[in-house]
């Protein structure tokens, strides 16, 4: 009987210099074949080869879809490419729904040719979204909000080393003159920086206005917003708080086995330090000035005494809200669970009075 191809999907499974893929082939009996493996290098020519190869082991008359996982940066390049040259249905899959596919099907080991493999079966058998790309406004917003912080970094790294220098024995003046000076330029690119990430805001309607909600909350402002949805591409990926919390690393790991072990809970930290980053001070502030915060962060710590627990849990809330904010387009409401409790009190109160009621006899 002649494989009659219904659904034609290639895992791609990428890294700095090089990527694996495999194609796979649904016939109508619902019977699955590989087409063929191959690894290309990360360039622009081994795109193009990429794209021959494709082209040579398809089914002309079938769609043919391409199926990626979102890790750092290095899928970027590929699925622009293939978005500007091909018009194949093309999926980026986060990694967390992609680690959620490999373990349903019990696999043990981990290769980058069986990663490829196993996302050209999860693009076969799962429908999965179509890809966008992100906007210029937030590509530029991600590169410059990751710049900020680099060169936070840097005056921080030569703050420490003035410090240690000023307190040696007999420090030369000439080096802390480099260094001072070296800070203060530093500081002057920074507030450059931070003048473009809102002129880049306001340029964009829809999202300043957006950001401008968010802000609502004290402890938050334009830079931490603007990081959190540049590095989520506006959360376009995400369609629950579940996927967005395992994507920033502050998805719960659990160190127990059976009787024996039970050792503390974390966060994996697997994910997008640069989110984490980003919320590290504002979660200090907002416990401040938020009276909500201000008593979760309490309740935290009154059942563990560690102070870095209870800031990691304000953390993740303020990721989860700046996400609802964002989504419904909403000003921060800091009574809204009293009202929401009061109006489900009313409710019930109506509801026993309606139950409690004599019969209308006429």
């Amino acid at each position: 009987m002649k494989f009659r191809v219904i659904k034609q999907n290639v895992g791609v499974d990428i890294s700095k210099d090089d990527f694996k893929a495999c194609f796979y082939q649904l016939s109508i009996d619902q019977s699955k074949r590989i087409k063929g493996s191959k690894t290309f290098k990360n360039t622009k020519a081994g795109f193009a080869a990429f794209l021959k190869w494709v082209e040579k082991h398809r089914a002309k008359d079938v769609e043919v879809r391409i199926t990626m996982e979102a890790t750092g940066v290095y899928y970027e390049q590929l699925v622009h490419y293939l978005k500007d040259h091909q018009d194949y249905y093309l999926s980026v899959v986060l990694p967390n729904m992609s680690k959620a596919y490999f373990k349903s099907l019990n696999v043990k080991s981990k290769t980058d040719k069986i990663d490829a493999k196993i996302l050209g079966l999860m693009g076969l058998e799962r429908d999965l979204g179509k890809w966008a790309p992100m906007s210029d406004n937030l590509r530029n917003l991600k590169q410059l909000t990751r710049d900020r912080v680099s060169l936070l970094e840097q005056k921080t790294a030569l703050s420490n080393r003035l410090h240690a220098l000023k307190h040696s024995y007999d420090p030369h003046k000439e080096v802390i003159k480099r260094l001072n000076q070296q800070i203060r330029f530093l500081k002057k690119q920074i507030k450059e920086v931070e003048k473009q990430i809102e002129q880049l805001v306001d340029q964009d309607k829809i999202l300043k206005e957006r950001v401008e909600k968010i802000c609502t909350v004290k402890g938050l402002g334009i830079t931490t917003v603007a990081s959190v949805i540049a590095e989520t591409g506006g959360f376009e990926l995400f369609t629950s708080r579940g996927q967005l919390i395992s994507y920033s690393g502050y998805d719960i790991v659990e160190n127990e086995s059976g009787t024996s072990i039970k050792g503390k809970t974390r966060i994996s930290k697997k994910g997008n330090k640069h989110i984490r980053r980003a919320l590290h001070f504002p979660a200090m502030v907002v416990v401040k000035y938020e009276p909500e915060f201000k008593n979760f962060y309490e309740r935290i710590f009154e059942r563990s005494y560690i102070k870095k627990k209870g800031y990691v849990a304000v953390q993740r809330k303020l990721l989860i809200l700046i996400y609802t904010l964002y989504k419904k387009n909403e000003e921060y409401n800091p009574k809204f669970k009293d009202q929401k409790n009061d109006n489900t009190k009313e409710e019930i109160v109506q509801n026993c009075r309606q139950d409690t009621m004599p019969a209308y006899t006429g």
